[in-house]
């Protein structure tokens, strides 16, 4: 049962939620609900209402909602039988459970069902009312933040700050996993390896920040070449990895050239950009992922010593 203090209850206005949200109110007690729902409306939120369980089961189908208010006994349908239906479309969804035969029994079922709060009624005040309300949108937002920066977090640990590209770290992660579906299925997969030309000139010449400038700037190049399902990846320095799932060797080239051809487009403000491109194909004959890696490093240099031939 939801305890207001005086202080709490000053400061319930000042506390209801700013950006609105959605809810669903259930009560067979159409006079009743219909408090409620004004209430709910005043403090900016959209209201969906239903007479019986059946209805607000129904009603939780064809939208997504923040929180429900519902009474526990109604025709039909429990109110913890309306909640466990929303939580297993939503398991964020925060409930508030109104009873007018209140006991431990019922509150401690409530409680272990996931319900945010209970409350009995009559109520103290509807200002308690809202304060319940405020708190169970608030929560809701919280789960949702949090869960918004845990991602944001994982995100950052496999992501290198400068181009924006997987790091090295995810190459190795993801590559091991490659090799085996590849060596396990007999899937073709292949590896670019791609160096920016000249990156010690460019610093030396313009700069730390336009260099930065210019590994973003093949970043974007690569990204504009790869398919969701590709890899790309700061390898090091200046150096780039992708990695290339169901594409073969001559495949590979391809997109190597395109990607050469975006980077020379990429070159700005007197920096001309160019490249050099390793590719390889994985091979039963590769006895580890190394040995993979070794390949297109190879393949690298062989272009980079016809680059210089030249």
């Amino acid at each position: 049962m939801t305890v207001l203090s005086l202080r709490e209850w000053t400061v319930v206005e000042r506390n209801a939620p700013q950006s609105g949200g959605r809810i669903l109110i259930a009560d067979d007690d159409a006079d009743f609900r219909s408090v409620l729902v004004r209430r709910a409306r005043r403090m900016g939120l959209e209201v969906v209402e239903a007479g019986d369980g059946p209805e607000a089961r129904a009603l939780l189908e064809g939208q997504a909602y923040d929180a429900l208010v519902v009474d526990l006994y109604m025709p039909g349908a429990t109110g913890l039988e309306v909640v466990e239906h929303a939580q297993r479309l939503d398991p964020n969804v925060q409930a508030i459970i109104l009873t007018a035969s209140a006991s431990v029994e019922t509150a401690v079922e409530a409680l272990r069902a996931g319900v945010y709060d209970y409350m009995t009624k009559p109520f103290e005040s509807m200002a308690a009312f809202e304060l319940a309300l405020t708190r169970a949108l608030e929560h809701r937002h919280l789960i949702e933040e949090n869960a918004r920066l845990f991602a944001q977090i994982q995100q950052m640990a496999v992501t290198d700050p400068l181009t924006g590209l997987f790091n090295r770290h995810k190459l190795n992660e993801s590559l091991e996993m490659e090799v085996e579906r590849a060596r396990r299925y007999a899937r073709p997969l292949s590896l670019i390896m791609l160096d920016l030309d000249d990156m010690k000139e460019i610093n030396d010449s313009f700069g730390h920040p336009v260099g930065d400038e210019a590994l973003r700037r093949v970043a974007h190049a690569i990204r504009s070449q790869v398919r969701r399902t590709d890899l790309p990846t700061r390898y090091g320095g200046d150096e780039f990895m992708i990695v290339l799932p169901e594409v073969e060797c001559e495949e590979a080239k391809a997109i190597a050239l395109r990607i050469g051809n975006e980077i020379e487009k990429g070159s700005f403000d007197g920096v001309h950009l160019s490249s050099s491109a390793g590719v390889a194909e994985w091979k039963p004959e590769f006895a580890t992922v190394e040995e993979f890696v070794s390949a297109v490093d190879q393949s690298l240099y062989l272009d980079k010593g016809r680059k210089n031939a030249v």
